[in-house]
């Protein structure tokens, strides 16, 4: 346990320090880009709003003021209380129309900062190297900046609150205490000032609490999912892993649970100091109002509307420094979570002249993933010719996708170098690297889209026809598995949503138009889907991870000799367990341990690379079988 805490406490020491102004200067920068001319008419309408209460409290002081002379003179100046209770009314119906014209602004921009945060959570995603993935740490920082672009709108929204509405309206009664005497503004600053402290010292504790929480709630939501999403409920009932899985689920959450108890238990105490203050500071202005009305200092119509205003000041007072200031500097550590997620460094490059005829090269490459101790590929020397045709095998391991990735720029190289098509995938832009290349992953994703979208996705420049990539991975579109055809939506979690379409079209008068729920594909279905999706993709590169492992052997040999007539002038490479399928490749790379070991065709292997032709004779026994 206390070497934890050194380990904690050592982390913490080298985290950067985020200042408050740095958060704001963030989240206002946000704001504005998202919406420059909305954010100032919400400002200017805020800045009224707020002087339209301190106009209703001194018109509320003449009207008292004038009912007052009204009883003291016998009626001789009822039409001046008439005409003050007239503006009295229209003030307060102003107040009231600026106050819902203002809730909604304030809505409709938070909702807007909602959708921006989101937006630039996402981009950052994109534009961070890939190998950061593979590091827990990252998950950890990505958890906190979701908690954290909430705390920044948060933040932003109440600040501009606290400037265009609460300070315009304390100046405004201020200035008007001040007149009616002075000393009611030096008790209400001694009571401000403590209060505001004793809610800034909440900082520290829950920042510390998210550093503390955000692992813990990833295990949690992990642990949730594999009890309750439909993913895993199959495995989990029918292995009886589900018991397993609550068990670890009631742990983090208890251990959540008990962190989230220590922070509440002393910001508790610090608010229950706070209200004690708070309420001998209401008690003592009270008193001096009474005090001066007595005195003749103050008229009743002042007293009566002060007496309101006090009370309406407090309010506000708790409500900014127990509730906003205390929400902000409980949730400021979130927000500094979120700027140090936004300043992670982001993989860039530079633009680099692509020349495909120097195909790809490796020179003395290898590859650590973070936070290992051992190389998963070493020392890697490889020149794969334009229009080459590579497959690579080896056991669970190996480092096949690893040198995949590396040959693809998707992971730089630890050490040495990895020229694709002449650009250094070290210092040349993404963006550049990817162009003209696609891929086809054993651990494909099921977009719960239409099947026209879950091909398209993958290239949406492209305006051809999806009809070509679905023949060629096998999808039969017309058989019962797509009663909707392209427009078929694969999930049965949502409907058809493109019914504007010619076919949903049709569909309206036909007797069983109701049923346009979605479909749920077999493995092997969703397979050739993800198949067609990276085939539509326009390419003279493609990387193939397995790409048929949920085929059944006579499916994926058809779809194999496809891969040949595709892969005809284009550069394809093909990671396989299966070595019966090599035999249509160039050239073949054997893994072991991280190292090539061997290189050449199929026969040429079985001859001189003794590894090969182990996998290969124990594979073809096998299959004998």
């Amino acid at each position: 346990m206390a070497e934890n805490k050194k380990q904690e406490a050592a982390i913490e020491s080298e985290r950067p320090k985020v200042s408050f102004g740095k958060v704001v200067r963030f989240g206002l920068s946000i704001t504005f880009n998202s919406m420059p001319f909305f954010f100032i008419i919400i400002n200017v309408v805020s800045i009224i709003h707020s002087m339209s209460y301190g106009f209703a409290t001194i018109m509320m002081q003449r009207f008292y003021d004038a009912v007052e002379n009204v009883i003291k003179q016998n009626s001789a100046n009822l039409n001046d209380a008439y005409f003050a209770i007239v503006i009295l009314g229209l003030s307060m119906l102003a107040r009231e129309l600026l106050n819902g014209i203002h809730n909604f602004m304030h809505t409709v921009s938070y909702n807007k900062m909602t959708g921006e945060m989101g937006r630039i959570i996402h981009s950052k995603m994109g534009h961070l190297d890939p190998v950061c993935l593979e590091d827990p740490s990252l998950h950890d920082d990505i958890n906190k900046a979701e908690e954290g672009s909430g705390t920044i709108r948060f933040i932003i929204s109440i600040g501009i609150t606290i400037f265009t509405f609460y300070l315009p309206f304390f100046a405004f009664m201020a200035v008007y205490l001040y007149y009616l005497k002075p000393l009611f503004i030096v008790s209400m600053i001694l009571v401000f000032i403590p209060t505001l402290a004793g809610q800034l010292m909440r900082t520290n504790i829950i920042e510390k609490f998210e550093d503390k929480a955000a692992p813990i709630r990833r295990e949690f939501e992990a642990h949730e999912k594999a009890i309750t999403h439909k993913t895993f409920f199959k495995e989990t009932r029918l292995l009886g892993g589900y018991t397993f899985f609550l068990r670890l689920f009631t742990d983090t959450m208890r251990r959540l649970s008990k962190a989230e108890w220590e922070a509440n238990r002393k910001t508790n105490l610090i608010n229950l100091a706070m209200n004690l203050l708070t309420l001998a500071g209401h008690g003592g202005i009270i008193f001096l109002l009474f005090d001066a009305l007595l005195k003749g200092e103050i008229s009743v119509g002042a007293f009566a509307a002060v007496y309101g205003a006090v009370g309406m000041l407090f309010t506000i007072m708790e409500e900014i420094v127990k509730r906003h200031i205390g929400e902000i500097a409980a949730s400021l550590g979130k927000a500094h979570n979120f700027i140090r997620f936004m300043e992670l460094p982001e993989r860039g490059g530079t633009p680099c002249e692509r020349k495909p005829q120097a195909g790809i090269i490796a020179e003395n490459a290898s590859f650590r993933y973070p936070n290992t101790e051992k190389d998963s590929v070493t020392d890697i020397n490889l020149h794969i010719k334009n229009k080459e045709t590579i497959a690579i095998v080896g056991e669970n391991g190996a480092g096949k996708t690893t040198l995949a990735r590396l040959l693809t720029g998707i992971y730089k190289p630890t050490s040495g170098k990895v020229f694709v098509f002449g650009m250094d995938t070290a210092s040349t832009e993404a963006a550049l690297l990817f162009k003209n290349v696609s891929g086809v992953f054993q651990k494909y994703q099921k977009y719960q889209m239409t099947l026209r979208d879950n091909i398209r996705i993958s290239d949406f420049d492209n305006k051809a026809e999806i009809d070509s990539s679905l023949s060629q991975a096998g999808v039969d579109v017309n058989s019962g598995s797509f009663p909707q055809g392209h427009d078929t939506m694969l999930s049965r979690e949502f409907e058809s949503v493109d019914l504007d379409s010619p076919r949903e079209r049709a569909f309206k008068s036909l007797p069983y138009r109701a049923n346009t729920k979605g479909v749920e594909l077999s493995g092997g279905e969703w397979q050739r889907v993800a198949i067609a999706r990276g085939l539509y993709r326009i390419h003279d590169t493609i990387l193939l991870d397995e790409p048929t492992a949920a085929i059944d052997p006579l499916e994926e040999s058809r779809i194999y000799k496809q891969f040949i007539e595709m892969s005809h002038n284009k550069t394809a490479i093909i990671i396989t367990h299966r070595l019966g399928s090599t035999q249509i490749a160039d050239r073949v790379l054997v893994m072991d341990k991280g190292r090539i070991a061997g290189d050449g065709t199929h026969d040429s292997l079985m001859k001189t690379c003794e590894h090969y032709r182990n996998m290969y004779n124990a594979q073809a026994e096998w299959y004998k079988e």
